[in-house]
């Protein structure tokens, strides 16, 4: 049996980072651009990124005293533990209140409280795991949850048998729309190491700048910098005879890939998603210190399907850099090559399926 859209009502839990976020907010939109009678609320933590992104988004929002247990001192992580009890008797609460149909994680540790109050009052858990490297909190609720919906190929082996859904990751319906440039002459580079920027990529791309002076008039270059990096960067970009536009954060993503024909950038969940789906050519240098080193994964099946270029930052310097830069500059038929076939990894029904799954899961619960 399946539940009519039109009348479920779903919980989604988790954030902390955009890649957590953006995925839930997605299907979430899915649901509401039916405008009929589904109700949705997010559960996310008091202190969290979504506590900001999420209210102004039509959802209502429900804050849990949680925080992270990883990487802090003892102290912290006794008041952690206990900040965890209440939110899971809270998060009981919420449930009893609102009696879902069906419960989202989207992953981080906002999610595990209410997470484990789905499958403590029996509501049906669904995860969404964006990375090709599981999350601790979601690894752990995959035992107990109905369904898992996981991006990449070859991810059934961290879950149980027979949850697993490759779904793709969703991303705002803006990427999937993004057509191929014109080409006007100009390889166009943006740059995004992440919100925070990533000060090894900046520093390598300043010192990379001077090997590709005689680029200037042949590419144009957009940089997310992050704060802390701007002013030197933005120096940097002052000294250079290319063109190139650093900028602290960079609203409106969907139109700097429209702009871009590629793209140098980290290699989270997201970023690596929304690439796809804009069709966009890409040079992955992965955070080396991602947990179990997932952003390596993530970019691995668009290493492998030649869409994509990985530099290791162990190995990352000006000159790998530039050599990477000026090769595509040179053969700009294996960018248009590479941004074909990053588009078609791209998964731009994610949300869609997804929507339909969690309909069929609170069917079942019927």
């Amino acid at each position: 049996m399946t539940v009519d859209m039109d009348d479920m009502k779903l919980i989604i839990t988790g954030g902390g980072t955009g890649g957590h976020i953006f995925p839930g907010l997605a299907v979430a939109k899915e649901l509401l651009d039916k405008k009929k009678g589904h109700d949705i609320l997010w559960v996310g933590a008091r202190r969290g990124m979504e506590s900001q992104m999420v209210p102004g988004q039509g959802i209502e929002y429900i804050p849990l005293s949680v925080t992270g247990l990883k990487g802090k001192g003892m102290l912290y992580k006794i008041a952690s533990l206990a900040n965890l009890a209440r939110a899971f008797v809270q998060s009981l609460g919420i449930i009893r209140r609102y009696q879902p149909d069906v419960v989202l994680g989207v992953g981080g540790y906002a999610s595990g409280p209410m997470g484990l109050a789905a499958i403590f009052t029996g509501k049906p858990l669904a995860l969404a795991e964006q990375n090709a490297v599981p999350g601790l909190t979601n690894k752990w609720l995959g035992k107990w949850a109905k369904a898992v919906f996981v991006s990449w190929p070859g991810m059934e082996r961290h879950f149980p048998q027979g949850k697993v859904e490759l779904t793709g990751n969703p991303v705002r319906r803006e990427f999937a729309l993004i057509k191929d440039r014109a080409d006007d002459g100009k390889l166009n580079i943006l740059i995004a190491g992440g919100s925070q920027g990533a000060s090894a990529v900046n520093s390598a791309v300043m010192e990379a700048s001077r090997l590709m002076a005689h680029l200037a008039g042949r590419v144009a270059i957009i940089h997310q910098t992050g704060r802390a990096d701007l002013e030197k960067v933005a120096a940097a970009a002052k000294a250079s005879s290319l063109d190139w536009k650093p900028e602290a954060f960079l609203e409106n993503m969907g139109e700097k890939l429209e702009w871009a024909d590629l793209v140098i950038s980290r290699a989270g969940a997201g970023a690596v998603s929304e690439i796809c789906a804009a069709g966009r050519a890409a040079v992955y240098i992965p955070y080396p210190r991602a947990a179990g080193d997932h952003q390596a994964a993530n970019a691995g099946p668009s290493v492998s399907e030649g869409a994509a270029i990985l530099i290791r930052e162990a190995v990352l310097t000006p000159e790998s850099l530039a050599g990477v830069i000026l090769d595509l500059e040179r053969d700009r038929r294996k960018v248009k090559e590479m941004g074909a076939k990053a588009r078609n990894l791209g998964r731009p029904h994610a949300a869609s399926m997804m929507a339909g799954l969690l309909a069929e899961l609170a069917g079942e619960a019927v």
